[in-house]
């Protein structure tokens, strides 16, 4: 089949059935009573975001069982253990200003757009208030950041997750369009290191495949 018509397809499925979880989480959020303010829009351009990001993130590996090991491994350690720090960080003077140059760092990961939305829907009136308490001291002598907005929609809280979400989205799903163009063959032919899964470079081994008539016939139709 076409690529097009194979990486719609794949698309359109698993975005769907990751919007089976997603809804029911939304649904006991709210049947719980935790029903935190815009955490459900993240959830809801989490798929887009997620997928082609996963899909491009899947050529670096030969082996499926290492690409879902290392994917698994991945965003446990961005969108649960590094959201997780950042929140904790901020809180504290002495890496209030790592925190939040992590805050920003850690968003090449999807998940972790999701995860600290929640966390800061959840707990930003704490953080906001910790800074605000140390910064009236005056006599305290760690350097305190600026502060942060009150707004939850402002850029630095939920605003800047949901962006960061749409632009992976558009990113990653260009990003798949050049590999199967295959343009990666053309600007880094001079280096064979650099080669995804797919590309069909000169050094791919492996048995010449012989077509019969019917083979080469579909392919001429599908192509079309």
């Amino acid at each position: 089949m076409s690529l097009t018509g194979y990486w719609g397809s794949n698309l359109f499925f698993d975005i769907f059935m990751a919007y089976i979880p997603i809804s029911l989480i939304i649904l006991l959020m709210f049947v719980f009573g935790k029903f935190y303010d815009g955490a459900w829009v993240l959830f809801v351009l989490y798929p887009p975001a997620v997928v082609p990001f996963t899909y491009v993130s899947s050529f670096i590996f030969d082996s499926d069982i290492t690409a879902q090991i290392c994917t698994l491994f991945v965003h446990f350690l961005f969108g649960a253990v590094g959201a997780a720090c950042v929140s904790a960080m901020q809180m504290i003077p002495q890496t209030m200003e790592a925190a939040d140059m992590l805050r920003w760092v850690f968003t090449i990961v999807p998940s972790f757009c999701v995860t600290h939305g929640i966390l800061w829907s959840a707990s930003g009136s704490l953080i906001r208030s910790t800074r605000t308490a140390r910064d009236t001291g005056g006599d305290d002598p760690i350097p305190i950041p600026r502060k942060l907005p009150e707004p939850l929609w402002a850029w630095y809280n939920l605003k800047g997750d949901a962006v960061i979400l749409v632009f992976h989205c558009v990113f990653w799903l260009f990003i798949l369009a050049l590999i199967e163009m295959e343009v990666w063959t053309t600007l880094f032919d001079w280096c064979p290191v650099i080669c995804f899964r797919s590309c069909t470079s000169k050094q791919r081994k492996g048995p010449t495949l012989i077509k019969d008539d019917d083979v080469i016939e579909e392919e001429n139709r599908v192509a079309l």
